[in-house]
């Protein structure tokens, strides 16, 4: 009797541990994963009449300029003046191969940054397509249906054009986040909130007029970090959290896609040099994780990486002192 007791004892405690382990009904979406990526094109992503007029000034203007004998020339630049200068340090998710981590990639190439070629040059910004895209991870449920587990709208940042016409730099801004279902394991008695980082690179191969080739060359990279962000759609902060998201600048910057130099039939017969629509491709790195102690703080590589800035309130602190 003793002994059926203590057999007893183990299995209800074994049972008790088991099911503290159990996952949750919105983790591990694993079953005929999908991920799917689609790009955004349209004609005329930087529209000529939103670019404000700028004039480069030499030494001499510029004196003039700040003399006041020339004036309104500084002024359209006021608001690019200041650096935007923010904390580099920022939290990411270890790279520990643990039961309640995932990772999952998606990817596009042969992609075309501008829709016509150029003769200008490598970074002729006119004809730029590139708006955005769109990222979609879908599984099988329980009942065999195909439910969507992700879906993320990014688009191209046109608030500061000047910024990407002066510099060839794009920034990229979330436009929807939607989660549902985590790929990552989620315990049974969590809280039901991921960690999520996402990180997006883009690359393209061109040759240079002096005919150097180069190959898989990083453009830019952008991250999104998402911190206990909650799955269950009763909890009363889910829709809150979500809609915060949206319009926010991600961490990062590109330089806008070179245009390969090569030859072209321009519309006489005649056979001349040019630039061409820019090839490309974007890949993305999605990791997740229930667990905080797998979130580690992380300083970037200032060469890979441009930390994100609140450039709307510089600009509206710096406009209240000129």
């Amino acid at each position: 009797m003793r002994k059926k007791r203590k057999i007893f004892r183990y299995l209800l405690i074994a049972g008790i541990v088991f099911s503290g382990c159990k996952a949750s009904n919105v983790g591990s979406a694993l079953k005929d994963e999908a991920l799917n990526m689609k790009i955004t094109e349209q004609k005329n992503v930087i529209d000529p009449e939103r670019v404000p007029p700028q004039e480069a000034l030499t030494m001499s203007e510029r004196s003039l300029a700040e003399r006041g004998e020339r004036r309104g020339l500084l002024a359209p630049l006021a608001g690019n003046m200041v650096s935007l200068a923010t904390n580099a340090v920022k939290q990411m998710i270890a790279n520990d191969q643990k039961k309640y981590l995932a990772t999952y990639d998606f990817g596009l190439t042969n992609l075309y940054f501008y829709d016509q070629l150029s003769s200008e040059g490598p970074f002729d910004p006119v004809g730029l397509q590139f708006a955005g895209f769109r990222l979609v991870r879908t599984f099988e449920g329980k009942t065999g249906n195909v439910d969507t587990a992700l879906i993320a709208d990014f688009e191209v940042d046109t608030a500061n054009l000047s910024e990407l016409i002066n510099n060839s730099m794009f920034r990229l801004r979330l436009k929807k986040f939607d989660l549902r279902y985590a790929k990552a394991k989620v315990p049974e008695n969590h809280d039901k909130k991921l960690n999520m980082d996402m990180e997006i690179s883009f690359i393209t191969s061109y040759v240079s007029p002096d005919g150097r080739m180069y190959d898989s060359v990083l453009l830019g990279r952008f991250y999104l970090f998402l911190r206990q962000a909650p799955l269950n759609q009763a909890d009363t902060a889910y829709a809150g959290y979500y809609q915060n998201l949206k319009d926010s600048l991600l961490t990062g910057k590109s330089f806008i896609v070179p245009r390969s130099f090569g030859y072209h039939r321009d519309p006489n017969g005649q056979i001349r040099p040019g630039y061409s629509q820019g090839a490309y491709s974007i890949q993305v790195r999605v990791k997740e994780t229930s667990k905080n102690n797998f979130v580690t703080k992380l300083v970037f590589d200032n060469a890979n990486v441009m930390v994100d800035a609140a450039r709307d309130q510089i600009k509206s602190k710096i406009g209240k002192k000129l």
